[in-house]
């Protein structure tokens, strides 16, 4: 293959990993507005209910502490905790002389807030009552932010840990453990009856794809961002 040849494949990729991600954010808006429009389903009320004690709703199923659990899994996916990790994630990136994947990865994060807070406002969709809440809330439920940020974040995290590890089982490892606190994060929402398993999964799928279109950018255009 010529070096001509290369770079149309090169770009050919690029272009089609950007479209099938922005495809995948555009259906899960479209889903988010038919879902605001219409009575929550029986795939979004059954496993609220699946965390509460059937005599009282406004329990969880388990030992007292369990609820504590829950509020420490779902403080792993909070603006604040988030931050303060990004910005060690950014001066670690700076002093190991990695300026653009710093760059890369404030615009990553900067731009996942603020989709998530358009798309929020977009669709409009109320929080879930069907059991009490045992977290405060303000903003509204489709996509779930907790679920859509920590998935650009921790997945985020893991592709640049994982370009400066040179063994297998170590990516590995940084790789399970990204996506164990995303899925933790996401199924904590749903317990602690905040949001309808819809809101997170289309968290996850859009804060997947927001990260892939970034990540086929950033191969098309600034390839050495993800350089270790």
């Amino acid at each position: 293959m010529t070096d001509k040849q290369t770079l149309a494949a090169r770009l050919s990729g690029g272009f089609t990993g950007a479209g099938l991600a922005v495809l995948a954010i555009a259906i899960m808006a479209v889903w988010g507005l038919l879902l605001a429009r219409s009575a929550p389903a029986a795939f979004d009320t059954a496993p609220l209910l699946w965390f509460r004690a059937a005599d009282d709703p406004s329990r969880i199923i388990g030992p007292h502490w369990l609820v504590q659990v829950w509020l420490g899994l779902t403080w792993l996916g909070d603006f604040g905790p988030r931050v303060a990790v990004a910005l060690a994630m950014v001066a670690g990136l700076l002093l190991a002389r990695r300026w653009r994947g710093a760059l890369f990865s404030l615009g990553v994060l900067i731009g996942g807030l603020r989709l998530s807070s358009m798309l929020k406002d977009v669709v409009g969709r109320a929080r879930p009552d069907l059991v009490p809440r045992l977290d405060h809330v303000h903003s509204l439920s489709f996509p779930s932010g907790h679920a859509l940020n920590s998935t650009i974040f921790y997945l985020l995290m893991a592709v640049m840990l994982a370009s400066l590890l040179h063994k297998n089982m170590a990516r590995k490892i940084v790789w399970a453990l990204a996506i164990s606190l995303v899925l933790a994060t996401g199924v904590s929402r749903i317990a602690l009856g905040v949001h309808y398993p819809s809101d997170i999964v289309a968290g996850w799928v859009m804060g997947a794809a927001w990260l892939w279109l970034w990540l086929a950018l950033a191969r098309r255009y600034w390839p050495a961002v993800l350089k270790g």
